[in-house]
């Protein structure tokens, strides 16, 4: 049986969907389904219900999914005995982070990292999608959750600190709050539904109660231009909003609480000598820059 084919078959069955799964194995969904029909065709049996909303087990494809997971599983951990095999501080390493974090932290650290390690190249990949590491979707994590399982190394290697930001403009037209509380009275920028709850979306949700956001999206840097813009206020990282000019922190001393950050890597890989030196260049820098990742030194331009 063509490997290949199963792990096309696994992706359709975890995303739901051609499309999905197509982004998730970065094909086109034509290839997903090539692979789906081979599999099919091999068996003899439908995997699948094609559905207006998606794509559906049928009780074959139940059962293949079960015994999928265990020569998945298996698969996987092939490949990451070999990877360990290699000690040389040379090669890639994938690291996956959400938008708040690539720029102001990872990516103005890497000129120190090629120093430091001249061999190893960093492969960025912005999400906010858990990425599956134990799959090799990416080599470390660093995550605003802690997870609850997976045979992962994890380590806390600071608290990401958020402040609330709005234009002169904005303040001039419509004051400035004095309280947190003050925020239901006023044009607040959230977070789309959906978005992983944690203590700071759910602290910006208490405050502003019933009132209905002005305007939603999940990226950072896009609150803070639409901020920025005076459509409204936003909470987010004090990183993101260092040095950008025309917005103002607003109740700089209120206890906004701060989302702890967690480095992830799957024990396999920890041994790796490549991902052990970018795991500790990480910790390194996050501790040395922990005040700056809390938003105790940073201000906005």
């Amino acid at each position: 049986m063509n490997w290949d084919d199963l792990r096309y078959f696994l992706a359709v069955a975890g995303e739901g969907s051609l499309s999905g799964a197509a982004r998730s194995l970065h094909v086109n969904p034509a290839t997903v389904s090539r692979h789906v029909d081979a599999l099919e065709e091999r068996f003899a049996v439908r995997l699948f219900d094609r559905r207006q909303d998606g794509y559906g087990l049928t009780p074959a494809g139940e059962k293949l999914l079960a015994r999928s997971r265990g020569i998945e599983s298996e698969m996987f951990a092939l490949g990451r005995a070999f990877d360990a095999e290699d000690r040389g501080l040379a090669g890639t390493v994938t690291v996956t982070a959400t938008e708040s974090l690539t720029v102001p932290f990872l990516i103005r650290n890497l000129p120190l990292l090629e120093q430091r390690h001249p061999g190893i190249r960093l492969h960025l990949v912005n999400e906010y999608r858990m990425l599956n590491l134990s799959r090799r979707e990416a080599d470390v994590a660093i995550r605003l959750a802690r997870p609850e399982q997976g045979d992962l190394s994890i380590r806390k290697i600071g608290v990401m600190g958020f402040g609330l930001y709005a234009s002169p403009t904005y303040l001039e037209l419509h004051g400035a709050p004095k309280t947190p509380g003050d925020l239901r009275d006023h044009r607040v920028i959230d977070w789309l539904d959906g978005f992983p709850e944690n203590v700071t979306v759910t602290w910006l949700r208490r405050q502003i109660g019933d009132t209905v956001p002005i305007f939603s999206t999940n990226p950072a840097s896009a609150r803070l231009a639409a901020a920025r813009m005076g459509v409204g206020i936003a909470l987010v990282p004090c990183m993101v909003a260092e040095g950008v000019q025309g917005v103002v922190r607003l109740l700089p001393d209120e206890a906004i609480p701060g989302v702890d950050l967690w480095l992830l890597v799957h024990r396999d890989l920890a041994r790796l000598a490549k991902v052990r030196a970018v795991l500790d260049f990480i910790y390194d820098r996050a501790q040395s820059e922990a005040d700056r990742i809390a938003g105790r030194l940073v201000q906005a331009g």
